[in-house]
């Protein structure tokens, strides 16, 4: 069953004219098959390790591309695609499936030992060397999620749309991943930083994104937590959550 959330109405856009310039980021039906395949067993979840992969802004979210490798076939990469669109830039969420087996680059969050490695400038000669991520905040250091979605509970395609004064929107923003312990997770598109995905295990304030029944915090909108809240004109938002 499909859940909306409505936010920040304005009068003006309610009156706006039908006939207004609209962009549609829905998924292409190759990317749309391939969430078929993410309803099943996984083997792994890894991430891209580096500076940018906790924030103190958003704690218990990792901003990071993640890939998915189910027990059987290609190993799957979320990520985001960007565009500008109505003075700020729209987003969704792009699913491609990888040709080879995932890089010993990127770390896991169901294999903790493995922390992947960066790429920094060697003081002595000053090109890019390979080292493990040596600072906290650039890998994963919770527990173990294999016990939550090695075998997945259920899934939903978090659904965006959106109006403000210059135009509409819709956009396949997300998933929301309910774990084999009924907690769900959530996979989110974000304009930055780039490539990125919002990969939130444990909900906090994004909650209100896929519990429409959820206690809303002062000051923190279902616009807020898409990244809209900082338009100059105010926007509409609505979303939806369909099962895959």
């Amino acid at each position: 069953m499909a859940a909306a959330v409505a936010t920040g109405a304005p009068p003006a856009a309610a009156r706006a004219a039908s006939h207004i310039p609209h962009v549609s980021l829905r998924l292409p039906e190759p990317e749309r098959d391939l969430l078929g395949a993410l309803v099943s067993p996984w083997r792994d979840l890894l991430y891209a390790p580096g500076p940018d992969f906790t924030s103190p802004l958003d704690p218990g979210a990792y901003r990071t591309s993640i890939v998915i490798v189910p027990v059987a076939g290609p190993a799957i990469r979320l990520s985001s695609l960007v565009m500008p669109a109505f003075g700020g830039e729209l987003c969704r969420l792009r699913l491609e499936a990888l040709p080879h087996d995932p890089p010993p680059s990127l770390g896991s969050f169901f294999e903790l030992s493995r922390t992947g490695t960066v790429y920094a400038l060697t003081p002595e000669r000053g090109v890019a060397a390979a080292r493990a991520p040596d600072r906290a905040e650039w890998r994963y250091g919770g527990v173990s999620l294999t016990s939550r979605l090695a075998r997945i509970g259920g899934m939903r395609l978090l659904h965006e749309r959106g109006r403000g004064a210059a135009g509409s929107w819709e956009a396949d923003r997300g998933l929301a991943i309910t774990g084999a312990d009924g907690n769900p997770c959530l996979v989110l598109a974000t304009a930055q930083p780039a490539e990125t995905t919002l990969f939130l295990p444990t909900l906090g304030l994004y909650r209100a994104l896929v519990d429409p029944a959820a206690a809303r915090q002062p000051g923190v909108t279902v616009s807020d937590l898409l990244g809209h809240g900082d338009r100059d004109d105010p926007v509409e938002i609505t979303i939806a959550l369909h099962p895959v």
